[in-house]
């Protein structure tokens, strides 16, 4: 199988039993694409689709393993479908496969002590990073460190149990989905391979290596915590902001694990470009400097005037970062990192192509023609005539929300020296400026107008599917690029209606005409969701509304057999891949799009009509009225979803009925807090709010499961009511 994939071959997992690695080769090998497949017998039954073997009971058996004859079945459909397709001749197939026999087997390799895993050393460094963890200390809201006594490094050895208990003690640290079963050794390991998913079909020095890996990062992430929590002193944060931090990094983490879970090559160049470059694309309007997932801040002015000082002292800037697509209408470059700069650039020499928008719609009804002139070339008269024409000044704050020009800082304000004598002035002043730019004295304008030895370093990347798009991202996170899980997820799907969809509802994107433009006539309805958003606490910064509203979503529509292990960014981007690869997939269609987003609104705007002391305090934080914790918002949410999608328009009615409303404020005030963050808790409390909630709004969750897959052709209400424990 590996051989057919062109694979490097792997030795069989515990218990003698296949990888999935090996059916994923085989896909490979017919054309198929499994590495996100749920399970083993899931890539089988799409192998044998594919090349037209049967798939039935005896292909299989429990614990997700394939039995010999399902090894055997697909192998030779596989071989069969090659040969028929006429992709290779027989005899050359069948020549390759026999000299597979003349290869040794993996036990029969001599290999060099070099070679060889030192076990030792994984030992010490496990133990030192259990030891740390033990230290005492503060601790992020969710780690439960009670059982936690000061653990001798001493003490943690590999040749004994030792390294369980120690480990089963500082596990919270570890951000595990589940908690590590103690029940026995063997029961311990499989729920610790079970933790360190891409482990867990390895033996006992992978399972230690990755286990290794995981304490570097918990020791790693702790160090940070502490370190934010001394800033507390000075104003700066809080334990709750510092645990916010904590729980950030390791979605980061997650998040950058999952996109590198399958390599491919990458397409990219590295070049400089003078400064006039960036320019002339923006003119061009093929520089997109505001894709949706971007954030739609602007650099204080201050930060700006920086930036432009730094150039004009010949200061290297750092890397920008591009995605070049190939359009009809040609060559675009979406920036990925570096549109605070560009941006600064743009509005100091007044050509960002917002600005000039502007000036030419105010040229118009202005009958103003020379106007535009006048902004390039003269821009202190272009504000004269601004007063002239317009109500409202040009304050910093308009002038950065409309991207016109800004000055340099003025002579007061400890510019260096060699900047003194344009300190204060704006672009169009000091074009004909004589400086030393990069070892030759030249004007200025030759900086921003002409090629000259100051370039900007730029890496574009072509050809990226949005797989590889969420890889880069994530790459550049962990050297210090800090885009947040949404940021990266916007990107990588921003193509698919859905993403778009989410993005603007939410109210993380203003342009629903240039985003979304399938909502416009139902935007009047959908506009509601954002305001009641914000009202609940969730602001406009890192995209906390399109994840709550992608997790509701993703709730709903994604059914996960792994969901209790599963992460919320993960399983958001589970429903976000499977409408992305599957074309016949419903949510596939703007129409389609269009009704959730809908059936959305509708569940924000029933919840939001409840009247504010039927929620139990747990359903808030700490922060005053109104402001919701995301993980109570979420369930409840689903839960009026559950409820809209099959009462409709007699929903309303339920939510203005007493003794629906005092149902509510019982079922509310029953639900558990979940005490940790980790996954298995989070899922098991949403189920049970979900299942506490549709009770008390008169909804059976199977005839709500039933109607989801009606209207949108999938439903995750089966699988999530299947994890409640009954209470509340």
């Amino acid at each position: 199988m590996y051989f057919l994939g062109n694979r490097v071959a792997q030795p069989l997992g515990p218990g003698s039993k296949e990888k999935k690695s090996a059916l994923v080769a085989l896909g490979t090998f017919v054309g198929l694409s499994l590495e996100h497949e749920q399970g083993k017998i899931a890539c089988g039954r799409a192998i044998a689709s594919v090349v037209g073997v049967s798939w039935d009971e005896t292909c299989y058996s429990r614990g997700d393993t394939i039995t010999l004859e399902g090894m055997n079945r697909l192998l030779a459909g596989a071989v069969r479908w090659h040969i028929d397709s006429g992709r290779t001749p027989a005899r050359a197939l069948v020549r390759d496969l026999v000299t597979l026999n003349s290869a040794p087997a993996w036990d029969d390799y001599e290999w060099d002590m070099d070679m060889t895993t030192d076990l030792s050393e994984i030992a010490t460094n496990i133990a030192d990073s259990i030891a740390e963890l033990a230290e005492a200390g503060p601790a992020p809201a969710g780690v439960d460190t009670s059982k936690v006594t000061e653990i001798s490094r001493a003490a943690i050895r590999l040749e004994d149990a030792s390294w369980r208990t120690a480990l089963a003690a500082v596990q919270d640290w570890l951000h595990f989905p589940d908690t590590l079963d103690e029940s026995s050794a063997a029961a311990f390991d499989d729920s610790l391979r079970a933790s360190l998913e891409p482990a867990s079909e390895t033996g006992e020095t992978e399972l230690l290596q990755a286990l290794q890996e995981r304490l570097d990062h918990a020791t790693g992430f702790r160090r940070d915590f502490v370190d934010a929590l001394n800033e507390e002193q000075e104003g700066g944060v809080t334990l709750e902001t510092a645990s916010a931090q904590w729980e950030s990094e390791w979605l980061a983490l997650e998040e950058a694990e999952e996109a590198s879970e399958v390599a491919t090559p990458i397409n990219a160049k590295a070049e400089v470009w003078p400064i006039f470059q960036f320019r002339q694309h923006a003119e061009d309007r093929e520089l997109e400097l505001s894709p949706s997932y971007q954030r739609a801040d602007v650099w204080p002015t201050g930060d700006a005037q920086l930036l432009i000082e730094s150039i004009l002292r010949g200061i290297p800037l750092p890397s920008v970062i591009v995605l070049e697509h190939n359009t009809n209408e040609g060559q675009k470059y979406e920036i990925v990192d570096g549109k605070q700069r560009l941006t600064a650039i743009l509005r100091f020499t007044g050509s960002h192509p917002k600005a000039l928008e502007t000036v030419e719609q105010k040229a118009k009804e202005w009958g103003t023609e020379e106007a535009a002139a006048i902004f390039r070339t003269n821009y202190p008269a272009f504000k004269k005539l601004w007063r002239k024409h317009e109500m409202t000044p040009l304050t910093l704050k308009v002038e950065r929300e409309l991207y016109f020009p800004f000055p340099l800082r003025s002579a007061g304000a400890a510019v260096p020296g060699i900047l003194a004598d344009v300190a204060g002035r704006y672009y169009t002043d000091i074009r004909h400026v004589v400086i030393d730019v990069v070892g030759s004295k030249r004007p200025i304008r030759a900086l921003f107008e002409q090629a000259t030895d100051y370039k900007v370093p730029i890496i574009i990347y072509s050809g990226t599917n949005p797989r590889q798009v969420h890889e880069v991202f994530s790459l550049y996170n962990k050297q210090g690029k800090h885009l947040n899980a949404e940021e990266i997820r916007n990107a990588a799907y921003h193509q698919i209606a859905l993403m778009r969809a989410l993005l603007v509802t939410a109210g993380d994107s203003p342009n629903v005409g240039t985003v979304a433009p399938f909502l416009e006539d139902i935007w009047d309805d959908l506009s509601s969701t954002s305001r009641n958003l914000a009202a609940y606490g969730f602001g406009d910064a890192g995209y906390k509304r399109t994840k709550a509203l992608s997790w509701v979503a993703a709730t709903l529509l994604m059914e996960d057999p792994g969901l209790e292990g599963r992460s919320t960014s993960a399983h958001i981007n589970s429903l976000l891949k499977r409408v992305q690869d599957h074309a016949a997939d419903p949510l596939h269609s703007e129409v389609r799009v269009a009704e959730l987003m809908s059936l959305l609104d509708r569940a924000v705007d029933l919840q939001a009509s409840v009247p504010d002391e039927v929620w139990a305090p747990k359903f808030k934080n700490s922060l005053g009225r109104g402001r919701w914790q995301e993980l109570q918002l979420v369930a409840t949410l689903v839960a009026f979803a559950g409820a809209a999608v099959v009462h409709r328009d007699g929903a309303r009615a339920l939510v203005e009925d007493d003794d629906v409303l005092q149902a509510l404020e019982d079922s509310t005030r029953s639900l558990r807090r979940p005490t940790k963050t980790q996954s298995k808790e989070q899922w098991q409390f949403i189920a049970d709010a979900v299942r506490s909630i549709l009770a008390a709004l008169r909804t059976d969750p199977l005839t709500a499961d039933v109607a989801l897959r009606e209207q949108f052709g999938s439903s995750g209400l089966s699988e999530l009511a299947s994890l409640s424990s009954g209470q509340g």
